[in-house]
């Protein structure tokens, strides 16, 4: 296999990454172009079957947020909303899809060194019923050297 990548950035904050790779005799390539102004960061890439990949993300609009918008062009049904939060001893992570019976994601984790809690759950708004429910707790122990 053969890839071939290329970047460049404009003064203003635009980076355009164009990479193409030979696998065999099939050739494959993509555009992607990333856009930044203050907190939103704006990722396009278009492949060779002509999709059209886009994220948008909205860094700190409250603090320890971050919001994700992201959607395949011509696939209708394949956008989503994303949540995430951050802090120190809690991460917090939601998404809906962005069609007429989304599933709804949320998953968690909280805890310090010596221990951790998570959950994560599917619910599925069509079904009307969880499709995924996970809960785990882990106890940190320090390796003891004798």
């Amino acid at each position: 296999d053969q890839k071939f990548t290329l970047t460049t950035y404009s003064p203003t904050g635009v980076a355009i990454t164009s990479s193409r790779t030979k696998k065999g005799e099939l050739f494959l390539g993509d555009v992607n172009t990333q856009l930044k102004n203050k907190n939103i960061t704006t990722d396009i890439k278009a492949d060779t079957n002509s999709n059209i990949f886009t994220t948008i993300t909205v860094n700190e609009p409250a603090p320890g947020v971050k919001a994700i918008l992201s959607f395949k062009v011509p696939e209708q049904t394949s956008g989503k909303v994303e949540l995430q939060y951050l802090h120190e001893y809690a991460g917090i992570s939601s998404s809906v899809g962005l069609k007429a019976n989304p599933i709804v994601n949320f998953s968690s984790v909280i805890g310090t060194n010596a221990l951790a809690f998570g959950a994560d759950i599917s619910f599925d708004t069509k079904l009307g019923e969880l499709t995924k429910s996970n809960v785990a707790v882990n106890f940190v122990k320090d390796d003891l050297i004798g």
